[in-house]
């Protein structure tokens, strides 16, 4: 009964390491079969990276301005109201 249990466990373990062994080789000649793919994605993600930092450099330059205009206007409506208040005292 033990001998049994012993090449039971032998079986398994091997059956699990020559399934894992055929699965590391088709991922092997599944990624040297999609290497030109692979390459042009990450060129595709490269010039999407840089379009988006220039986008962003480009939000955030209006967006300083933007907030020139916000500061300026505030100021003026704090003033029309601080002449508006003195004027009725």
């Amino acid at each position: 009964m033990l001998f049994a249990g012993v090449k039971l466990m032998i079986v398994g373990m091997t059956t699990v390491m020559l399934f894992l062994c055929l699965m590391i080789l088709f991922i092997s000649i599944a990624a040297y079969l999609t290497k030109g793919e692979a390459a042009k994605e990450v060129d595709a993600l490269e010039k999407e990276r840089a379009f988006q930092a220039l986008k962003r450099k480009q939000a955030k330059e209006a967006t300083s301005t933007d907030a020139d205009e916000d500061i300026a206007v505030i100021a003026a409506a704090v003033a029309a109201y601080e002449v508006e208040r003195f004027a009725q005292a």
